[in-house]
């Protein structure tokens, strides 16, 4: 018997894999015939716990055609063992909090110092150049300057993809220096206080990049649906056994000037990633996308934007980990609105209203184009 269902359940791989790319092709014919339990030991092999948030995900990954699968650099002898890796710190020790939390207070300007400031072997050195060159591109032959003056360009999570491009790369991608330089790029744009302590983290910019709370440049969305009781009377034309579902989105693209782009739609990701690319590249208007401003403290996010008719306030909270990677997930909080944009609470009288949030997340969706 269980050998029937092993091949049951490689065939029902089968079907979802395509063998060019081993990515998921979602095909709603063919899922929705599958029983029950095989569809729910899918979903549950993945770390999903119902279906439809299985469904959903596969929905997500066709929408942008983007896979999350990267695999390193095969060739290990080229690595230097030595390398330093982060350290992650405990999120549960208060004092790990109150260091973070004094961080953002504080005002001197940058205190600490880069460990490991000693230059470590380089195992390339021992290398000829021409094959220095054949492993490691053409682009060794530039100095190192005009390097990370071109890379400065790039996102910042694309130094995890260019350190997978060949390990002799790392002394353009795995420094203290390069940290250094995403460290100012994120933490001195997202953060109220303009600083950075890098003592509170070991000395190391890279486990301070690890460790200390930020929001990803990119998308965030959240997907919220509820079943509406349908009113029954003399003009209602809905059939007897029908569902009335009420589906909207939220859309958070978070930018690392710290501005971020803000709409509330009933459109799926797939159709709002083109209006998102569109309002980027053009600088054109979008009637339900709205511009604002967003500040990171702590795991605290706050977020403000200006709609036409009042202004809107988030709270929400960085996640450390989940499904969707390191600082993936802000869970939603607080909504506020306001006309006047005055959300001091302890002002009387004020316009402040408050809204009932709900419990989904916002998930990062990975698309390279928004980053």
């Amino acid at each position: 018997m269980s050998n029937d269902n092993n091949s049951s359940a490689e065939k029902t791989e089968a079907i979802w894999t395509r063998d060019d790319d081993h990515d998921w092709d979602l095909t709603y014919n063919v899922w929705h015939m599958l029983p029950w339990m095989e569809r729910k030991a899918m979903a549950d092999n993945y770390g999903y716990k119902t279906i439809g948030e299985f469904e959903e995900y596969l929905s997500l990954r066709r929408a942008v055609g983007e896979t999350e699968e990267q695999k390193p650099y095969p060739n290990e002898e080229a690595y230097n063992n030595t390398i330093s890796q982060p350290q992650l710190l405990d999120k549960s020790n208060s004092k790990i909090i109150s260091a973070i939390d004094e961080e953002e207070d504080d005002n001197n300007n940058e205190s600490g110092s880069i460990a490991g400031e000693e230059e470590e072997a380089n195992p390339d050195d021992a290398l000829p150049v021409e094959e220095l060159l054949r492993l490691g591109g053409q682009i060794l032959k530039l100095p190192e300057e005009l390097v990370h003056g071109v890379f400065s360009w790039l996102p910042v999570d694309a130094y995890a993809t260019l350190a997978l491009v060949s390990p002799h790369w790392k002394h353009l991608t795995r420094t203290e220096a390069v940290y250094h330089m995403l460290c100012r790029r994120i933490y001195l744009n997202q953060a109220k206080r303009r600083t950075m302590n890098v003592s509170h983290f070991g000395g190391s910019y890279l486990n301070m990049l690890y460790n200390r709370p930020r929001v990803r440049t990119g998308l965030y969305v959240m997907k919220f649906s509820e079943v509406k009781k349908i009113q029954r009377d003399m003009w209602c034309e809905i059939p007897v056994g029908a569902i009335l579902e009420n589906v909207y989105y939220r859309y958070i693209l978070f930018l690392e000037n710290g501005t971020v782009l803000y709409a509330l739609v009933s459109a799926a990701p797939h159709e709002m990633v083109r209006r998102l690319l569109k309002i980027l590249r053009t600088g054109g208007p979008d009637r339900a996308v709205v511009h604002g401003n967003y500040i990171v403290k702590g795991t605290s996010v706050t977020v403000t934007a200006k709609q036409e008719w009042q202004h809107v306030k988030f709270n929400l909270t960085v996640q450390p980990n989940s499904h969707w990677g390191r600082f993936g997930a802000l869970s939603f909080d607080r909504h506020l609105s306001s006309k006047s944009g005055n959300f001091d609470e302890y002002v009387w009288p004020n316009d402040i209203t408050e809204y009932k949030v709900p419990h989904e997340v916002f998930r990062y969706l990975i698309d390279k184009r928004l980053n």
